[in-house]
């Protein structure tokens, strides 16, 4: 094939491109033992891991705990975020038989950060959703405590609650459970809970559940109290978003609703005043 006939069909270059991805994801689609999903294959992305390993150790301790946070936790994960990250800069190469060499290397770069942008994404939306399941969660705690089920039981419990809401804090919980039930020290549990998700709420759950196992005091009380500190900081965090609404509408204000006010308002005015000149230039 030409170079003429890619200028001429360059639609047909696009979808090989994508046929050629789609083919090489569907080799580990689903693989056994590894979660559902797309996966990249091991051929793209073994090599994709080597290279990610030469970017700076700060960065790579960020994908990995970005990663935690954002429930991608199989051992396929990394190796999909690398082959993103590596491969899909490459799909804009064809690109410069098309336009200007800058403009490839400017979408490449584009395409390289993407998969950052996606998993900063993921990690808020999860996080997010877990903060507003939280007082959720606790209550039905507290109801199952008051019921005369344990901590442990009532963990289980409240795991197994079918909800969207509760979704992706049932399975930290889940794993909370479990991580009790095979015998690890609870305090270490606890702290597990807020490394996996980087919530700050589960972490001051947790050391509040601590210190009342360690202290005898009553459970129901201290979720009671937990309950009522997390729908006031999140009252007092909607307050604070809607303070800022000010800030945030000055830009569209001054910059699009300000000079189409001032187009209607003077606009006639000016009309009037050049034909009043020209009529008196003539």
């Amino acid at each position: 094939m030409s170079i003429t006939l890619l200028y001429q069909y360059p639609e047909v270059v696009f979808a090989s491109i994508i046929g050629v991805v789609m083919l090489l994801l569907n080799g580990r689609n689903d693989a056994p033992g590894y979660g559902e999903g797309v996966h990249a294959p091991a051929f793209l992305a073994e090599p994709a891991k080597t290279l990610l390993l030469y970017l700076p150790k700060n960065y790579l301790l960020w994908i990995n705990r970005s990663l935690m946070h954002a429930g991608l936790r199989t051992n396929l994960s990394f190796g999909d975020f690398a082959a993103a990250k590596i491969y899909l800069p490459l799909l804009a190469l064809p690109l410069a038989f098309f336009f200007l060499p800058y403009i490839a290397v400017i979408i490449a770069l584009v395409l390289f950060w993407v998969p950052d942008l996606y998993l900063k994404v993921r990690v808020y939306k999860r996080q997010t959703e877990i903060q507003r399941a939280l007082p959720q969660a606790i209550d039905l705690m507290v109801l199952c405590v008051d019921a005369g089920l344990g901590l442990d039981a009532t963990l289980q419990r409240i795991a197994s609650e079918n909800s969207e809401l509760l979704s992706a804090l049932n399975d930290e919980l889940l794993v909370l459970g479990r991580e009790i039930l095979l015998g690890a020290d609870r305090e270490k549990a606890y702290a597990d809970l807020y490394t996996r998700t980087g919530v700050d709420e589960l972490k001051t759950l947790g050391s509040a559940l601590n210190q009342a196992s360690v202290l005898g005091l009553s459970v129901s009380k201290i979720l009671r109290a937990q309950s009522e500190f997390l729908r006031k900081r999140q009252s007092q965090k909607a307050e604070e978003k809607a303070m800022k609404m000010p800030v945030y509408m000055a830009f569209p204000l001054w910059f699009f609703v300000m000079p189409a006010l001032m187009l209607l308002v003077l606009g006639p005015s000016l009309i009037r005043f050049y034909n009043t000149m020209s009529m008196g230039g003539g």
